[in-house]
């Protein structure tokens, strides 16, 4: 493509998720600069916001598309950037990423046309898929991998989790986190990273990493037989999966994913309805919405005040509007993706497993394996769900059904008090609050007697 251009004297603008990605990108566009120009999502971003120049491009190359989306769940900017891009109306765009499914669920939101083209890709270089359970296991599996001299790497999506896994495991391990992560940065050696980067591989057993490095970033090193993945979302454990580049033909791997229950899923979308709940009630009731959100903008970011004009005196005017890019995410996971999954027992695995070639469709026949008990992790699913409500008896079946406090005869318990002292007496901080709440709805006052609501005191 670069020949082509440079032939025509056309200019393109190169776009990439990440500083470190585009720091690898560098030495390829070495030359190139007065065609290529090589740009992160969040430099464009904030050249918009700040009104500065950015130049005209023939062409606009976006890596990496699904970032709109998927980095939508932590940054509040990713649709300025995808408005500034479909703004350029005189240039061609070109999209490119191994996982589009939510980002196209955008495109189609917007009515916009597109070609398509997919290239056929092989995860044939992955021995054996194995679904683990538990954060005991993360350090088995290091313990294992450290033991026979080999070399992996760990994607955990929790950067504190992460760290407490380095701290184990030190002399065998290199960390990495966000470099604008202020709060652990200062564990990360940052020349050590700065030589991952270049040598797209690492000295020690194992890497222990965030979603930082999942996406885009190339490790070549045919000794790392083992990649171990603790993320949620399976577009990001996809990209997590494709930082291994094979060197040759017997270059494999051993994969190992963090499993997730049904129960963890339903958690997951009860609490993407809530947040959809409130989009709702924005646009069907904006007065409402204001009250509610105590004149704010929602904590989840979903409506932002968008700047209009300055008016006579010079003061910026802004409206309340819906960062679409985030409500597509939810809608994509909540009308798409979860409810695909929660159509079977062990539907997360499944997915997965598919995607990555471990299933025989004409005997219906999985090929992975699981280790440690199948049991979701309490604590993380009750921080998912604190302060969502839960308005009816249908709203709380996933938290009783996760607390899983049974009778002698096995049968769920379900009041309230009853729940708290399983709560307490397991060492969770968390409690059940029950309260009456009204509800303007469709006009109408609707009361809720019995709203439920997971709180954590030492968090509050």
């Amino acid at each position: 493509m670069y020949d082509y251009l440079r032939a025509r004297g056309l200019r393109c603008l190169y776009l990439i998720q990440r500083e470190r990605t585009k720091e690898q990108l560098q030495k390829e566009f070495v030359g190139k600069t007065e065609t290529l120009t090589l740009m992160t999502y969040q430099s464009l971003e904030m050249s918009v916001l700040w009104q500065k120049s950015i130049g005209e491009f023939d062409y606009i190359v976006v890596d990496e598309a699904q970032y709109f989306t998927n980095d939508g769940a932590f940054n509040d900017n990713t649709d300025v950037s995808f408005d500034w891009i479909f703004n350029q109306e005189q240039a061609v765009k070109v999209f490119m990423s191994a996982t589009m499914e939510s980002f196209r669920y955008y495109l189609l939101s917007k009515s916009i046309i597109w070609h398509q083209c997919n290239i056929p890709y092989s995860y044939g270089y992955i021995n054996t898929l194995t679904f683990f359970y538990g954060d005991d296991q993360l350090e088995h599996i290091a313990t294992e991998v450290i033991q026979r001299g080999g070399k992996a790497v760990f994607f955990i999506q929790s950067t504190e989790k992460a760290l407490k896994l380095y701290q184990k495991f030190e002399k065998s391990m290199i960390f990495s986190c966000s470099k604008y992560n202020s709060k652990y940065k200062k564990y990360m050696n940052e020349s050590l990273i700065a030589s991952i980067v270049q040598d797209e591989t690492f000295p020690t057993a194992i890497l222990v990493t965030t979603c930082a490095l999942d996406s885009g970033f190339n490790l070549r090193d045919s000794a790392i037989d083992t990649i171990v993945i603790d993320v949620l979302e399976p577009e990001a454990v996809i990209q997590c999966v494709g930082r291994k580049r094979t060197v040759h033909k017997r270059d494999s791997i051993d994969l190992y994913i963090r499993g997730r229950t049904k129960q963890q899923l339903n958690g997951l979308l009860h609490s993407i309805q809530s947040d959809i709940r409130s989009i709702i009630k924005r646009d069907t009731d904006e007065y409402e919405y204001h009250i509610s959100n105590k004149r704010q903008n929602s904590d989840n970011h979903l409506v932002v005040n968008r700047f209009v004009k300055y008016d006579a005196d010079g003061q910026a005017l802004y409206v309340k509007a819906k960062n679409e890019a985030k409500v597509s995410r939810l809608m994509y996971l909540c009308n798409n993706l979860l409810p695909k999954m929660l159509e079977e027992n062990e539907g997360y695995n499944k997915y997965l497993a598919k995607w990555f070639g471990f299933y025989i469709e004409e005997k219906d026949k999985y090929l992975y394996s699981t280790i440690s008990t199948k049991k979701s992790n309490l604590r993380d699913f009750l921080n998912s769900i604190s302060g969502i409500e839960m308005l009816t008896p249908k709203d709380r079946i996933p938290l009783i059904e996760e607390i899983h406090a049974t009778n002698k005869k096995g049968k769920l318990l379900k009041r309230v008090d009853t729940l708290n002292n399983v709560l307490k007496e397991s060492g969770y901080p968390h409690r059940i609050l029950v309260y009456t709440k009204t509800i303007k709805e469709s006009g109408e006052a609707k009361k809720y007697n019995r709203v439920w609501k997971v709180v954590n005191p030492v968090v509050a």
